[in-house]
Parts: C-alpha cells; structure tokens; sequence
C-alpha cells in the first residue's frame, strides 16, 4: 500500500471522530444545535441538516430564508463542519437527519455498516464551466503541465479518501500516471491559493471563489477532474439517516419537496445567492457578486453513482464493494 493510501485511510478514520461546528436557528452563525425534538410549539418538526462550508451552504439558506422548509412542516437547523466525513457520525446516530456531501461519504458509511443513505441529488455542474464546481489549480510558475506529473508531488484535498482523491486518481491514470505516487494532505478549500503560493503544495484540490484567486495569481486550472471522470452530474448529494427515512418516509419525501422548492429558487436567484456569500465565506463582496453557480436538482443518476462506487473500490476507499441498492434511498 502506497504512502498516501495510508494518509487517505488514515484521514477517514480520524474524520470519522471529529466533532460539528453548529448554526442554530436557521443560519450559519456558529452556535450548537440541540437535540431536536418531536414537534416544535408552532407545529413544526426539528430538522438538522450538515453542510460544509463551501458556496452551496448559501443555497440551504436561502430556501431557509424564504420559508420553504417552514412551508413544509420543518424547523430548519443548519450544521455547518469542515467536512461531510466530520459530519457522518452525528447523522449515524440520527443527531442530525441529513447532510450535503459528495456521494463518497454516505457510500463509504454504508459499506462501514453505518445508518447513511444518498436521499436526493443537489449539485449538477456544467461541463462548460470549470468555475461553477472544485478543480486541480496549480500556481503561477509551475512545472506541473499535466496530471501525470503529480507522480511524486504533494496535492491537497478537502478531506482524505473523498471524492477530491478518487477524482484526481482517476485523472492521473487516464493521463497515464502512477496515482500511487502522489502524497495527499488534507487542506481547506480556501487556503490552496496561499498554500500554493508558499510551496507547501504542488497542486490542489478548490473551488469558486478561490479558483479566480489562484488565477488572478498567474496560477491555472490542472485538471476539471470531476468532469472528466464523469462525476459531475452528482457531485453532490443529500444524505440522511437511514433509519429517519425509513420510519418518517412521508416527512423524508416532504424534506425533498422543500428541497426541489429551494432548488428552483437558486436556480433563478443568483444574486440572492451571492449576497449571503460574504458571512457564510468571509469573502469580499466583489468575490461573492463573481460567483459562479452550479445547476442544483434533485435528480440522482443511478450510472454516476455507480461510477463513484467504481472509483472508490479501484483506489482502495471501501474494502468491499457497495450495494448501491441499499445506499439509494428508495420511495
């Protein structure tokens, strides 16, 4: 097994056991969730949903802001962590009832015997635009022409053994690399452009805003790795607790709908979205009005599930294949 494996392994485990960072209340300000419960005194019932802080955080908010969820029967508590991974632990054990990922989490949690599964698609970016989704920058001046000569480079991602690793993996090969030979370290989205610029990298792994950053530095886009894989139609995915989904599958199926209500929403307000960006990211206000938006849908494509599963087993993510059938939330 190759050193960065190891790291990868090693990662999961130890995300696995971090704990969340909260936003009560319907917005993401910092605060602990609280256990929810049955119903609320305004007839509403508690749910908690995990995001990691990226762009997409401002489109739970906004249908939150706009009442969608509350129009569904649901008191929205927005759990914001470094990481989906960080967060499955909390959606095992039905703390919080579901959580934007990529399908890498909830798939890696099943097939760990954990009570996750994939409940609607969120993310679908256009394979035209690299801005609107993560890619492989590099810095300005670098050597690096091709995802073959990352053999032997440092590269980061947002999480070890995350849809950042087997994503870039498959690049490489494709390109007619050892991924094998790569060392992954596990590093913010936002803090690639100053990683970059300090060496403490060879490439890595961001998204919107921080692309635009790099490139403003005379830095390049390596790889849309997640395009080229053919990942890009559910990069990101709504995970929920098996069992929540199960037991309340009426009320799973209305947190669908509100979703859907939501999704149309971002869809067509763009600047709405990008008024939100400056607290959820600590950005300039001329970075957040730059944004570039994904398509957001409910849809879940079965064929790109199964080419994440694919990945995953290739490059030694899961030690057993996935039953996608028990990882897709069926209703």
């Amino acid at each position: 097994m190759s050193s960065a494996r190891k790291l990868a392994i090693t990662g999961v485990t130890a995300a696995l056991a971090l704990g969340l960072v909260g936003c009560a209340g319907g917005s993401v300000d910092g605060s602990t969730a609280a256990p929810a419960a049955d119903i609320t005194e305004g007839g509403l019932t508690p749910i908690s949903i995990g995001v990691f802080t990226s762009p997409s955080v401002a489109v739970i908010q906004a249908g939150e802001d706009q009442g969608f969820f509350e129009d569904h029967g649901f008191d929205v508590e927005i759990i914001q962590a470094a990481s989906s991974a960080a967060q499955l632990p909390a959606l095992d054990s039905g703390k919080i009832q579901f959580m934007l990922a990529s399908p890498v989490s909830p798939i890696l949690a099943n097939t760990q015997g954990l009570d996750v599964q994939i409940i609607a698609g969120y993310a679908q970016n256009d394979p035209a635009t690299v801005n609107d989704s993560t890619a492989l920058v590099v810095g300005a001046g670098s050597a690096v022409k091709s995802p073959k000569e990352l053999e032997g480079k440092t590269v980061s991602i947002n999480a070890l053994g995350s849809i950042g690793e087997i994503g870039i993996n498959a690049a490489v090969e494709a390109d007619g690399g050892d991924p094998s030979k790569i060392t992954y370290i596990q590093l913010a989205l936002g803090d690639v452009p100053a990683a970059l610029e300090s060496g403490q990298i060879d490439a890595g792994m961001t998204g919107a805003p921080w692309i635009g950053q790099v490139e403003a530095a005379g830095g390049s886009v390596l790889s849309d790795f997640i395009q080229e894989d053919g990942l890009g139609k559910n990069e990101l995915v709504i995970a929920g607790n098996g069992t929540f989904a199960k037991e309340h599958a009426d009320q799973a199926a209305d947190f669908v709908a509100a979703l859907e209500e939501t999704y149309e929403y971002a869809n067509a307000n763009h600047d709405a979205l990008a008024a939100l960006l400056p607290s959820i990211l600590n950005i300039p206000e001329k970075a957040a009005q730059a944004q570039v938006w994904t398509t957001y849908s409910s849809e879940l494509d079965p064929a790109v599930l199964d080419t994440f599963a694919e990945l995953m087993t290739r490059y030694e993510i899961v030690s057993t294949e996935p039953d996608m059938d028990a990882v897709i939330w069926k209703h």
